[in-house]
This record gives structure tokens, sequence and C-alpha cells, in this order.
């Protein structure tokens, strides 16, 4: 790996081993460094891959106007869920992650805070990640003496289920409004009932949700075109696809989205079974 230009004692620009151009960041790893060198590999603390449709030179700018202590709090926190999880994830998040504690402890100290309003909904679609939004809290606290409130523990986690998933950086949080918009219809509809969102029943209805958004949002929706089987399912559970009709007209309404007929039938069935599980825990 060779350095293309020294950005300052702790990153460099450089071009890896397979021609492609990074950012290499590291304890003093541009210190009394030169352009044409080799990058010495023993300093390097983390390499920044450019994402599709990212432009480079923002991409310095960007590392540059972020202070070493907030990349360096990042970085370890990452990998350390990184080491402990087995997992991996996109590198914008060090990025996306660095420049949302500088902006929300900016605000904050300035009297301000984001209320997220769909934070009911990412505690219940993405339970791990808002752990580790809570985990990095608490961290925060003791790093930067600042007690930010839970909301911010629901956005942390939307930057984990962006790099996880690699989805956009809307993905999630599109997720979780189509989600909120589909679960209010129904509690609109079903008024004088009380759903159990603790039941396993709700939470296949949570997790058959928040695929479909997904395949929405990627454009993956398909039908199979089963009408024998939507005719019985509509007819038998005239009640819950009654709710599924104006689900259909919200998504209609909000998203300029149809619902096929496979979707609507998946959504009678799990609508119908919640339906169910509420009256008779209510009797």
């Amino acid at each position: 790996m060779k350095i293309i230009k020294i950005l300052n004692n702790n990153l460099v620009f450089a071009r890896d081993d397979a021609g492609q151009e990074v950012i290499v960041k590291g304890l003093g790893i541009g210190f009394h460094a030169s352009r044409g060198e080799a990058v010495d590999e023993s300093r390097i603390g983390q390499i920044f891959y450019p994402q599709p449709r990212q432009n480079l030179q923002q991409m310095m700018d960007f590392l540059m106007s972020i202070p070493e202590e907030y990349l360096n709090f990042v970085q370890e926190f990452v990998d350390g869920i990184k080491a402990r999880e087995n997992i991996q994830f996109n590198s914008s998040i060090y990025l996306s992650l660095s420049d949302h504690l500088l902006g929300t402890l900016k605000r904050y100290r300035e009297g301000m805070s984001l209320q997220n309003m769909l934070l009911l909904e990412i505690k219940r679609l993405y339970k791990k990640e808002y752990s580790w939004g809570q985990q990095m809290l608490l961290e925060v606290k003791d790093t930067f003496g600042v007690a930010l409130p839970e909301d911010e523990a629901g956005f942390i986690a939307l930057h984990f289920v962006n790099a996880e998933e690699g989805g956009s950086d809307t993905d999630s949080y599109r997720i979780a409004a189509i989600v909120r918009d589909v679960q209010q219809t129904v509690k609109d509809y079903y008024k004088d009932l009380v759903f159990d969102e603790n039941s396993l029943y709700y939470e296949r209805f949570l997790t058959h949700l928040k695929f479909f958004a997904q395949r929405y949002l990627h454009h993956e929706l398909q039908s199979s075109q089963d009408d024998g089987l939507y005719e019985l399912v509509s007819k038998q559970y005239r009640e819950a696809f009654g709710c599924v009709k104006m689900i259909y007209l919200m998504m209609e309404d909000h998203y300029g989205y149809q619902l096929s007929k496979e979707e609507m039938m998946y959504l009678t069935i799990h609508i119908q079974t919640n339906a169910e599980h509420a009256r008779r825990a209510a009797t």
C-alpha cells in the first residue's frame, strides 16, 4: 500500500495493492511519512473504502472535519461489537456514527434534543441493534460526561442496521415508518381490541411486516397468483380481510403502492391470528 497524500498525522490517502484508492487512519501514520512511501502497516487502525456513488474528496474532507476523539471512540466501540458478535459492518458506519455523535453532543450541549418518532418500532424490529445503542449511550456518558436520552439509542441502532444489512442511509427508518403505519391502521380498525404486542403471534406479524417493507423498498415484491387460496382466506376471515383492505388503501395513499393478492392474504392470516389471540386473552 503506497501513500498518495498525507492528510494529517493520523490520516493518509493511499492506494492499496489492488489499485483501490483508500483513506487509512492510524496513530502517527502520516507523521514523517512521504508521498510514494509504503504505508506503515503496523500503524493501521482503520481503512476507509469509498462506497458506491461516494466522492472520495468529500470523504477526505468529512474525515478531517471530525475530531479525533470521536473517530477513536466510535472505532473502538464498533470494533468491540464486531469482535463479540462475530459480525461485519460496512466501513461507512465509522463515518456516519462519528458524525452523528458529534452533531448529537453539540445539539445536546446547546439544549436541543431530537425526539425519535419511531422509537417503539425500532425497539421491536431491531432489538439487537437497539441494545447496542443503549450500550453506546452508557459509554458516551462515561467518556464525554453527557447522559443522552433514550431516543438516541434508537437513532444509533439504525446506523448499525444500515451498515449490517447494506441498505441505504434511509432504509431502516423507512421500514420502521411503514411498519408503524400498518400497525396504526390495524389499531384504528380494531378500536375495541387490545393486541398482545409481547406475544409470539405479534412478533411473527412484525417480522412479516419488516420483510414486506424491505421487499417493497427494494422492488422485490412478487405475487404467486393463487386466487383460490386468496378467495378462501378472504371469505373465511372477513373481519381481518376488511382490515387488510384498509391497509391496502393506506399503502396506496401514502406510498403509491397497491398490495398484491398474495400480500393481502398473508396479512389477513397474521391479523386474524392476532385478533383471535387478543380475544381469548380478554375473556
